[in-house]
């Protein structure tokens, strides 16, 4: 073990172990980071302005599970939700995912477009539905569900039934108008 820590001293330019025991929790965080990103598309160019805005709606995703962007098309919800979902990588240990539910034409199609962003599969005697549930039941995860505007039909009771059976779980959607469940926080 002294070799071994010796080794990693050297290498890492590390002056003792305490450190050492720094740097290793630093890396692990970058790494849960890194992993909690992989959800989410890489964007084309940085994202410049709206400081206020992305601290509101990050403050508003912290305090509430289900928070929905609402604005006219284009003026930049979908830039703005994948900017506080990164901010909030490292909060969400699970990771945090992004559904684009722009090809979805049939409300009851939301929890398969669900599923396929997070990689879960039909299980059988299970609907794709209940299969994401299963999946989440027990994640810390937050979801960003864009575009929501065509199929909210299918969004509320999906995210209805997600919250109330997936505690570790925060959704943020958005839409070019509310949802309009009760527990719904609008920004």
């Amino acid at each position: 073990v002294e070799t071994h820590v010796s080794s990693l001293l050297r290498k890492l330019e590390a002056p003792d172990r305490r450190a050492l025991a720094d740097l290793a929790a630093e890396l692990g965080r970058a790494e849960r980071t890194s992993q909690a990103l992989a959800g989410l598309p890489s964007p084309l160019n940085p994202f410049i302005g709206r400081a206020r805005e992305r601290i509101e709606l990050r403050d508003a995703v912290g305090a509430h599970r289900l928070v929905t962007a609402v604005g006219p098309g284009g003026v930049g919800k979908t830039r703005l939700a994948l900017a506080v979902a990164a901010d909030l990588a490292g909060a969400f240990a699970d990771g945090v995912w992004f559904v684009n539910l722009v090809p979805v034409t049939d409300p009851a199609m939301v929890g398969s477009a669900v599923a396929a962003a997070l990689g879960v599969g039909e299980h059988q005697g299970r609907s794709v539905d209940d299969s994401v549930l299963a999946a989440l039941a027990d994640r810390r995860t937050l979801l960003v569900l864009d575009n929501c505007e065509h199929v909210s039909d299918g969004v509320a009771p999906f995210a209805e039934r997600l919250l109330a059976r997936c505690p570790g779980v925060s959704v943020l959607t958005t839409s070019r108008a509310r949802l309009m469940v009760p527990f719904e926080w609008v920004y």
